[in-house]
């Protein structure tokens, strides 16, 4: 019943969230449909302009296996009124930079300077993001400590 349900929970900061070897802090994750034969372009701009970092590595950016986009152009399209829908072989680039207007903005004019659509498919997410903390040096599970004694 609504008289036995529990309080809801206050909100969590990502402050309140640190690890051992870990913490949290605010992101931009964005998400771009990218033709396949643009995606190092994309990605290069993207990168002159921010640099991709996250933490001591840069350009960093994920690529997802290449799919299919489906569009119909409408009235006012560069493209013109079709009748039927088309598709394009695109890929899904993601990454992710800090929660900061000003190096979103960077990001956003370097994709819509050099993506080829006339309405480029690209969406932005507030999100949390782990970033290292130190501390897990030792640990057997990091690559750089696997095959040691």
């Amino acid at each position: 019943s609504i008289a036995n349900a529990s309080p809801p929970s206050p909100p969590v900061s990502p402050e309140q969230i640190v690890g051992e070897t870990y913490r949290v802090e605010p992101a931009y994750y964005v998400q771009c449909h990218v033709p396949n034969a643009e995606v190092d372009a994309v990605l290069q701009a993207v990168a002159e302009a921010v640099q991709l970092e996250y933490g001591r590595y840069d350009q960093v950016a994920f690529i997802d296996a290449p799919g299919l986009e489906q569009f119909r152009p409408l009235e006012g399209s560069r493209a013109g009124v079709q009748s039927s829908a088309g598709r394009e072989p695109t890929t899904n680039v993601s990454f992710s930079v800090p929660r900061d207007a000003t190096v979103l903005k960077k990001a956003l004019d370097a994709i819509h300077r050099v993506h080829s659509y006339q309405e480029p498919v690209v969406y932005v997410h507030e999100v949390w993001r782990t970033r290292n903390s130190g501390g897990d040096d030792d640990n057997p599970n990091k690559w750089w400590n696997r095959g040691k004694p």
